[in-house]
């Protein structure tokens, strides 16, 4: 995987992971903590795309490569999480409040799509797990093992 792959990656693990912590607590702090946290990432992706790779990402895959395998994984169960929940969660809700501004009722499968959602982001987590777990450790042993 190129770089820029790996360090997108490596940021939406790091943000899956913060947004997790974040989303435990709850009240009003703990929402606008959440919201700093993903304008923090906007903005660290965009700074990514065009600086083509941050140094910290670099050294922190050479010293850390079994971390960084899960953060690649949890990246990736981040950014479906990001395009697949929030987007469409804040659409959904944009929408619900603008019907009920207006006094009309609002109706929408979105409750629906996000329960079948559900099942299809548990089952990336097991396999993002799965295969983190089998890149740090079963792969190495079977390597040595052949030769």
């Amino acid at each position: 995987m190129k770089t820029l792959g790996q360090h997108l990656l490596i940021l939406g693990g790091f943000y899956f992971i913060i947004s997790f912590l974040l989303n435990l607590g709850n009240g009003s702090f703990f929402d606008i903590l959440n919201i700093i946290a993903l304008v923090a990432f906007v903005i660290m992706f965009w700074l990514l795309c065009f600086r083509k790779g941050f140094m910290f990402f670099s050294r922190f895959r050479e010293r850390f490569l079994k971390t960084t395998n899960y953060l690649l994984a949890l990246g990736v169960l981040g950014y479906f999480s990001i395009i697949f929940v929030i987007i469409p969660g804040v659409i959904y809700g944009y929408n619900a409040a603008l019907a009920q501004y207006h006094g009309n009722e609002f109706y929408s499968v979105l409750p629906h799509y996000l329960y079948y959602i559900s099942f299809v982001y548990w089952g990336i987590l097991i396999l993002a797990l799965i295969w983190a777990t089998y890149v740090s450790f079963i792969r190495p042993y079977q390597n040595l093992k052949n030769k």
